[in-house]
C-alpha cells in the first residue's frame, strides 16, 4: 500500500478527527501504540539498499489529545496582523561567497552497509551513535559526524543568523510540536509556542524573524505564522488548503527566494482529485492555491501561484542563480514521486497520471502544456527535503547541484541538474541519482550549514548528521571535464569512481512497479 512504510511509522502520531470538506475525501490512518515497522521498503531500480526489518527498541506511545497547543485565530488572508508592524521592506538574501572552494573532484557513490552489527540486532538503538557512524556511509573523500539530536521527530531544518540549527519537531509521538533549537551540548530545547503539525520553517533574510507552517486543527485549514525574536506568534494567514489526511498534505516546506519572497509548497486535498460523491461526478476541480508552490509576500501574506499541479510539494529550494526546485510525492498507488525544476507559471501534470500507471486518475486534457519532471523516481521512493548546494567547502563541481532526502530508501542522493544523462533518460533507461549518504532510517530534510557542510535530519529518532569534505580524493581531470570558473560552471557527467561492493543487506524488500 502506498505510504504503508511512510506512515505506518507515523502511526506513532496521534490525531483527532474532523469532518472532511465538501467534495473531498479524507483518509484517516488508524493509530496504534506499536513501534514502527520498516519491512515494506521499495528497492530503487539501480541497486539494493538497506531497509530495516526489526522494530526499534524504544516505542513511542501516541497521545490523542494535544495539550497546550497554540490556537490559530482567523484573519483576512491578505491583511497583516495587527500585532505586526513591518519596519522595513522585503530583504533579499546575500549571494553565497564561494571564494576558496576546493577544486572539482571525482565523486564516488556512497557504498551500502551490511545489515548485521547493530547493538539492537538488525536495527539501530536510538543512542547507538557509534553504530550509526559505522553504518551510515558517504563517498570517498567525505566524512560523517554526529551533530546532535532533537527531542522528537524532525520535519524541517533551518539555520538562524546566530549560527544555531532550528527545526520543526513533533513531540511525544503526537502531531503537536513546536520549533526547537539545537544546544551546544547536542540536545534541543523548545523555541516557539506549541503548534499543531508544524512543518516548514525559514528565517527571513538578515533577520531573526521566523516563518512557520502549521495546521489550524487536525483536518481543517493550514496557516502561515510569523514568530518574532521577542516571542510574539503572529498569524500571517490561516486560510491555506488542508488536508488530505492527518499526517500528510498540508502547507509544507518554506524557503526564501533570491527575490526576498517566501516560497511555500501546499499539498492536494485528495489523492487524485477523486470526488466524495462519485455517482454524481468522478472528479473535483483543484481549489485555488491547492497542489501548488505559492510565492508569498512575507509582510502581508498576499500570494500568487508560482507553479501549479504539483500533488504534494514537500520542499522548495533555490540555487545561487535563482533557479527553483521542488520535491513532490505521488499518489497513494505509488506513482509520481519526483523532483521538479520549477518555472514561474509552470504546470506539472497532477492529477493526470494515467500515463504513469494510475488507472483511477483523470484522463489527460488536450489543452495545456505539462512541463516534464527533472527526475522521476521509482514508486514508493518518497522524496522529502532537498537543498541546492550553495556553500564553499565542497568541491566546485558540487556547486548548485541538488541533494535530496529519500524517506523510503534511507538515503540522500545527489543530482546534477545539468547532467546530460537527465535529458537522455527514458523509461527503459531511467536516470539514476547518485547515492551520497546511505544507511539512514528515515531522512526527512537536508540543508547547507553556515560552514558549508551538508546537514541531514533523520526523522525517527531526531538525529542530525553532518557530511564534511575531507579532501582525500583524486582531483577530477578526465577528458572532457571542465573545471568550474567564477564566471560560470560547466557541469558535465562525472565518471564516478567504482563504488565499494555492496554487501547483501539481508533486509526484506518489495519490488515496485516499473518507473513511470
Amino acid at each position: 500500500m502506498r505510504y504503508g512504510l511512510l506512515f505506518f511509522a507515523l502511526t506513532l502520531l496521534a490525531a483527532c478527527g474532523a469532518p472532511p470538506p465538501v467534495e473531498r475525501v479524507t483518509v484517516v490512518v488508524p493509530l496504534t501504540a506499536t513501534a514502527p515497522d520498516y519491512t515494506a521498503t521499495p528497492t530503487r531500480t539501480s541497486s539494493p539498499f538497506p531497509t530495516a526489518t526489526a522494530t526499534p527498541s524504544a516505542t513511542v506511545t501516541p497521545s490523542s489529545t494535544p495539550s497546550d497547543t497554540a490556537t490559530v485565530t482567523s484573519m483576512p488572508s491578505d491583511t497583516p496582523s495587527a500585532t505586526f508592524t513591518p519596519t522595513q521592506g522585503i530583504v533579499t538574501p546575500a549571494l553565497p561567497d564561494r571564494s576558496g572552494a576546493p577544486p572539482a573532484v571525482l565523486i564516488s557513490s556512497a557504498p551500502y552497509s551490511a545489515a548485521d552489527g547493530w547493538s539492537c540486532g538488525t536495527f539501530p538503538c536510538e543512542d547507538d551513535i557509534d553504530g550509526f557512524l559505522a553504518k551510515i556511509r558517504v563517498p570517498l573523500g567525505f566524512r560523517l559526524e554526529h551533530v546532535g539530536r532533537f527531542n522528537g521527530q524532525v520535519m524541517q531544518l533551518a539555520y538562524g543568523r546566530d549560527g544555531r540549527l532550528y527545526a520543526t519537531v513533533h513531540e511525544d509521538g503526537t502531531l503537536t510540536g513546536s520549533v526547537h533549537v539545537l544546544n551546544d551540548d547536542g540536545t534541543s530545547s523548545p523555541y516557539s509556542p506549541a503548534l499543531y503539525s508544524p512543518l516548514g520553517l525559514a528565517f527571513a533574510p538578515a533577520s531573526d524573524t521566523l516563518y512557520i507552517t502549521a495546521r489550524n486543527s487536525p483536518l481543517q485549514g493550514a496557516a502561515l505564522l510569523r514568530f518574532t525574536p521577542d516571542g510574539v506568534l503572529d498569524v500571517v494567514r490561516d486560510d491555506l488548503p488542508c488536508c488530505l489526511m492527518e499526517i500528510d498534505n498540508q502547507a509544507n516546506g518554506l524557503t526564501f527566494g533570491s527575490d526576498g519572497y517566501l516560497y511555500m509548497g501546499v499539498g492536494a486535498l485528495t489523492d487524485h482529485t477523486e470526488s466524495a460523491t462519485p455517482l454524481v461526478r468522478a472528479f473535483v476541480e483543484l481549489l485555488e492555491n491547492e497542489a501548488s508552490v505559492l510565492r508569498v509576500d512575507p509582510l502581508t501574506g498576499a500570494s500568487s501561484v508560482y507553479a501549479s499541479r504539483i500533488r504534494n510539494p514537500f520542499d522548495v529550494t533555490f540555487d545561487s542563480a535563482g533557479r527553483a526546485y521542488a520535491t513532490d510525492s505521488g499518489t497513494l498507488s505509488g506513482y509520481g514521486d519526483r523532483v521538479l525544476a520549477l518555472q514561474e507559471g509552470g504546470s506539472y501534470g497532477f492529477p493526470y497520471y494515467r500515463a504513469r500507471g494510475c488507472e483511477e486518475c483523470p484522463p489527460g486534457r488536450a489543452s495545456g502544456t505539462t512541463l516534464p519532471d527533472l527526475v522521476s523516481f521509482a514508486a514508493y521512493t518518497l522524496p522529502r527535503g532537498l537543498t541546492a548546494y550553495t556553500g564553499a567547502s565542497f568541491p566546485r563541481n558540487l556547486h548548485d547541484t541538488l541533494f535530496v532526502a529519500l524517506w523510503n530508501t534511507g538515503e540522500v542522493v545527489w543530482i546534477d541538474p545539468k547532467d546530460p544523462a537527465l535529458t537522455n533518460a527514458s523509461p527503459d533507461a531511467p536516470y539514476q541519482p547518485q547515492p551520497f549518504v546511505t544507511g539512514l532510517i528515515k531522512p526527512i530534510d537536508v540543508v547547507v550549514a553556515p560552514d558549508g557542510s551538508l546537514v541531514v535530519a533523520d526523522w525517527l529518532y531526531g538525529h542530525v548528521w553532518r557530511v564534511v569534505f575531507s579532501g582525500d580524493v583524486p582531483t577530477a581531470t578526465p577528458s572532457g571535464f571542465t573545471v568550474p570558473t567564477p564566471s560560470g560552471f560547466a557541469l558535465p557527467t562525472l565518471a564516478a569512481l567504482p563504488s565499494a561492493t555492496r554487501a547483501p543487506v539481508g533486509f526484506a524488500t518489495i519490488t515496485p512497479p516499473p518507473t513511470p
